[in-house]
């Protein structure tokens, strides 16, 4: 094994893919905030804590969230506190950089100094063939969930974000070049993170991932389990302020016609928001697991196939 102060490790077969050298010298980068950036989220998306989002306090992100920036008190009190925060990230990462530890946003992986088993350590336990079947009938499960959902509510938006997940995911261990994409190097990288975590991290046999977000209720006393959380909550927050921005350009009758109403704009924002979380969860971490497995390709399409069906069923 390769340890990470000599160069990030490599992990053969089909591990090649997800975690090749380029990648995890870019993952294993000490990026530093700008605050041009921080303080143009802060005027763009500051009601929905976008700006506290890219400054890693996911946290205090997701209060500004649900809280619409603290009814723009937050929002405002924030003008005094963005350049502190800024700094303060930027003081640690460079911290971090120093003493060899991970950077902030791989802050569950090992060190520099250490290595990456070769394979992921739960791997002889998830492998039978009896649990992809379990699997199969969990992503069975949410998917039709999400689409009788959506179907309810009216809400579609998380079901766009779910298939985009599901693209990121199995496009993201074939084709390099989404990685080099305006915006989707973005949500690529972050695929990456996914299943770097679920590498160091067992994703859990059915039931665990049934009931995915019910147990992230609890994730506040696992280290682990809030690392989990914190990379689908950015996932959620950040496609629910896509879809609110453009929910709100479309009701002021910008993007098309239509009046503006607050309250239904907060319900669709809201119920976005909770699907996406909640829909997303089981299905990236079977889709990851099975990738980490090293399943063949037939059977991760197969799987990314029974999503789409019934999310389909679930709709009518």
């Amino acid at each position: 094994m390769h340890a990470l102060h000599a160069g990030p490790p490599r992990v053969e077969g089909r591990g090649d893919l997800d975690f090749s050298r380029a990648v995890l010298e870019d993952l294993y980068s000490y990026p530093l905030k700008r605050r041009s950036v921080a303080w143009l989220l802060w005027l763009v998306a500051g009601f929905f804590g976008g700006h506290r989002l890219y400054l890693d306090r996911t946290g205090t992100g997701v209060l500004m969230f649900f809280t619409g920036g603290g009814a723009g008190v937050w929002w405002l009190v924030d003008i005094f506190l963005i350049h502190r925060m800024v700094r303060k990230f930027n003081e640690d990462q460079a911290r971090r950089k120093a003493e060899g530890l991970a950077p902030r946003q791989l802050a569950f992986m090992p060190a520099r100094g250490e290595a990456l088993p070769p394979e992921p350590y739960w791997a002889a336990k998830r492998s039978a063939r009896v649990r992809l079947v379990a699997d199969s009938f969990v992503m069975m499960l949410a998917a039709g969930s999400m689409g009788a959902f959506a179907r309810g509510t009216g809400v579609y938006e998380p079901i766009i974000a779910v298939l985009a997940l599901i693209a990121i995911t199995l496009l993201g261990t074939r084709w390099d070049a989404l990685s080099e994409l305006p915006i989707l190097r973005g949500f690529d990288r972050w695929a990456h993170r996914l299943r770097l975590f679920y590498y160091t991290n067992d994703p859990g046999g059915a039931v665990s991932l049934a009931f995915r977000q019910v147990l992230a209720a609890f994730a506040i006393f696992r280290q682990r389990r809030r690392a989990e959380a914190k990379l689908y909550l950015r996932l959620g927050v950040w496609f629910t302020i896509i879809f609110t921005t453009f929910d709100i350009i479309e009701a002021l009758g910008i993007g098309g016609p239509g009046g503006f109403n607050p309250g239904s704009l907060m319900m669709d924002f809201y119920l976005t928001f909770f699907a996406v979380y909640a829909f997303a969860a089981p299905i990236g971490a079977i889709l990851n697991k099975h990738i980490l497995l090293q399943r063949s390709d037939r059977v991760i399409w197969v799987l990314s196939g029974i999503a789409v069906l019934f999310i389909f069923i679930g709709l009518v």
